[in-house]
């Protein structure tokens, strides 16, 4: 199964999200790990062009446009561990280059409480109890604006429950 990282700048009422999704690999650990730092590479990236001045404005809607890559981003998927995994203490760990660090939005509110479950609600083959492997992080800088975090437990529609998060 093809694994990749989509991203998109999209407007909100307080300037430029970058909002990222991705599903990591399930069947190796290293694997997935190659694809934690490849999206935390993807992110030092965006934040280092974030912080460059911008060299003029490009032809405005032409094939030379500048677009900004914001720093403030939104990470969301399927990650395929589980909280307490070390992948998700490197997806989480500081950068050493002035790169904003990612927090977990249900930490952001909940604190040390455990993690809503996403997978294993309704019954799956795969998991043994259920656990949340569906996480979304975002940019220390969103943090603050971070009001809700809902894990839709009721729909059996996937094997993977809806997760949603409200800034303001």
């Amino acid at each position: 199964m093809q694994r990749v990282l989509v991203e998109a700048v999209a407007m909100a009422e307080f300037g430029p999200v970058r909002v990222l999704t991705t599903h990591l690999e399930y069947y190796s650990r290293p694997q997935r790990e190659a694809q934690i730092e490849a999206i935390r590479d993807l992110h030092a990236e965006a934040c280092a062009h974030a912080r460059q001045p911008r060299m003029g404005e490009g032809e405005a809607g032409g094939s030379f446009e500048v677009f900004a890559r914001p720093v403030s981003a939104i990470l969301c998927g399927d990650m395929n561990y589980p909280a307490e995994a070390a992948e998700r203490a490197r997806m989480l760990a500081p950068y050493g280059d002035g790169t904003v660090a990612w927090r977990d939005s249900w930490s952001v509110l909940h604190g040390e409480e455990p993690h809503a479950p996403t997978v294993g609600v309704h019954k799956v083959d795969w998991v043994a109890r259920p656990s949340c492997f569906d996480f979304v992080y975002l940019t220390e800088d969103l943090a603050p604006r971070l009001v809700s975090h809902r894990v839709d437990a009721e729909t059996a529609a996937s094997d993977h429950q809806p997760v949603w998060v409200e800034l303001a």
